[in-house]
């Protein structure tokens, strides 16, 4: 990882919103980072405390923790804004082994909250109160995910999950909204618990229902009223039976 530094209150200035405003230009000064920047492929974080004490904030890009158990993988999207802590593996001890591998799947730049930015960090509790709240959003985000696992037929399950990535990297335009996500079908497998040829088929069933389209630079397009009309959808129709678009295979757009 190459590295240079960021002034983390001026790229995130949530983070700062609860420090009093005659102490806000201190912090800001004061709190400064290390950045390094990750390129697309597998992962494997620095393994010394040193590295990232605290973790990582996501600054940029896109990340998937894959969580491997028995061979099956279960994949959640981490982002902008996200502290990631790879160094909390699985111990030896645990009676249900698993691996957690890393992929980049759009380059990233990260501040590594390393020992030093810790130690700033402790004149700064609201900061590290707000950074605390990242991580509660995201375990949030992440019980509605497992939610949405236990739904059924699989074109609601990805529907949903479009939906929920929606809230957070979507887009609204005048064709619908813009989920900015390039997403092969074997990651969205891994999203929602099911084989790469079972997506691709609940695709094209949700494209022939016109709710779902694949865009020509990669991301995904929404139309159509969000999760709550659900129960109105017939996946079951006939191709060419109602509006829309039947999906091409995502793999052709992005690897």
């Amino acid at each position: 990882m190459r590295e240079v530094s960021v002034k983390v209150l001026e790229w995130e200035p949530e983070l700062g919103l609860r420090v009093p405003a005659e102490q806000i230009s201190q912090a800001r000064a004061e709190l400064v980072a290390k950045v390094g920047h990750l390129d697309r492929g597998l992962w494997e974080p620095p393994t010394d405390t040193a590295g990232g004490r605290l973790g990582f904030l996501i600054l940029e890009g896109l990340v998937a923790r894959n969580v491997i158990l028995a061979g099956t993988t279960c994949t959640e999207l981490v982002g902008e804004g996200d502290v990631l802590q790879p160094s909390l593996v699985a111990r030896d001890d645990n009676l249900v082994p698993y691996h957690v591998q890393w992929q980049v799947l759009e380059p990233c730049s990260v501040a590594v909250l390393d020992d030093a930015f810790a130690r700033l960090l402790g004149r700064w509790p609201s900061v590290m109160s707000a950074l605390l709240d990242r991580a509660v959003r995201r375990t949030l985000r992440m019980s509605i995910h497992q939610a949405l696992l236990q739904l059924s037929p699989l074109e609601t399950r990805l529907l949903i999950l479009f939906w929920h990535l929606a809230e957070r990297w979507g887009k609204v335009t005048p064709a619908g909204i813009n989920v900015r996500l390039r997403l092969s079908h074997e990651v969205l497998g891994h999203l929602v618990g099911a084989q790469r040829a079972s997506v691709t088929t609940a695709l094209r069933h949700i494209g022939e229902s016109g709710r779902l389209a694949r865009r020509t630079d990669g991301t995904w397009l929404l139309r159509g009223s969000p999760p709550d009309e659900l129960d109105r959808v017939r996946w079951d129709r006939p191709s060419g039976s109602g509006p829309g678009v039947a999906l091409p295979d995502v793999g052709t757009h992005y690897a």
